[in-house]
């Protein structure tokens, strides 16, 4: 099962606690992703998906609004990367006519009050933008699994529904990204902030969690790399300063004029190129402060760069 998919399994189990709230995610799952059609002239509202959860859900709803059981069927794939499709119809006349009114299309699927009117009627409702986000979700959402990649996805046909969902998502405060692919439009989230935002107000609870776990293991690896890069490069700069630390001795013991004050320190920097100033300093004998050693290793420097001249 997908992450996306858990997802939908997730929402599916989501208790329904009143009819307003069961319509506005009822209708914002139809008109992202259903059809109305005239069948042996009658009105039908079809819905299809891969989801054998977001049909439940559809289904729970509409028996909860109005106790009817939609038909479901299933068409077998032959394809054996994909799954099949499952198909939820509305048959009864009467039950697909008061879902349109109820839900505020005409028969051609499209909004019959203006996208300022809907969106005070979602914010007007308890948990209403959160009913109708989900429902935009199921209709036409996905998720990539979180360890892979960050991104969340909506996919539209109509720009209206683009432009309604926009609002609802900026009035709280979550802030998408826009595309076209063919003749898509794309609501899209790469922002794993505005991701757990987004599940957290759909209230896909568990994938939220397993987003934040995620992430709290990338920043840790994250943090642990940095780190290492950061040791690391201190490493490199402390021995390319030994190696010229050591040129410097091997000059003066070449010309025999390294002062005998400086040789307990001029051993102990050639056996270990490694260490810090503060480490050679820990080393002597008796131990030296960091200024000390610095200031040694400064007097060395010098008196061998007069025999460079």
């Amino acid at each position: 099962m997908t992450f996306s998919n858990d997802i939908n399994k997730e929402l599916s189990q989501l208790k329904i606690s009143n009819k307003i709230e069961a319509l506005l995610e009822l209708s914002s799952i139809l008109k992202t992703n259903a059809s109305i059609s005239i069948r042996n002239a009658f009105i039908n509202i079809n819905f299809s998906t891969e989801s054998e959860y977001v049909v439940k859900r559809i289904n729970n709803l509409i028996k909860y609004i109005y106790a009817y059981e939609a038909n479901i069927s299933i068409v077998k794939n032959d394809n054996i990367m994909k799954e099949g499709l499952y198909n939820l119809t509305i048959e009864d006349e009467e039950i697909a006519n008061r879902i349109i009114n109820d839900s505020g299309f005409d028969y051609f699927g499209n909004y019959q009050s203006s996208l300022s009117t809907l969106f005070s009627r979602i914010k007007s409702s308890h948990n209403g933008s959160s009913a109708f986000i989900r429902g935009a979700y199921l209709g036409s959402g996905s998720m990539v699994d979180p360890k892979k990649s960050y991104l969340l996805e909506l996919v539209f046909s109509k720009e209206e529904d683009v432009e309604l969902l926009s609002m609802v998502l900026e009035e709280e405060n979550i802030i998408p990204l826009y595309k076209e692919r063919k003749d898509k439009k794309i609501v899209y989230f790469k922002n794993s902030e505005y991701i757990s935002d987004f599940l957290n107000i759909i209230k896909a609870n568990k994938a939220l969690l397993s987003l934040e776990n995620v992430k709290v293991e990338k920043d840790l690896r994250n943090n642990i790399n940095r780190k290492m890069n950061f040791d690391m490069a201190n490493l490199n700069k402390t021995i390319q300063t030994a190696m010229k630390q050591v040129q410097y001795i091997e000059r003066l013991e070449k010309e025999k004029a390294l002062p005998e004050d400086l040789k307990e320190l001029a051993y102990i920097r050639k056996e270990n190129p490694e260490l810090s100033i503060k480490e050679l300093g820990e080393m002597m004998n008796p131990p030296l402060k960091k200024s000390s050693v610095a200031y040694k290793m400064n007097k060395i420097k010098n008196l061998a760069k007069k025999f460079d001249k």
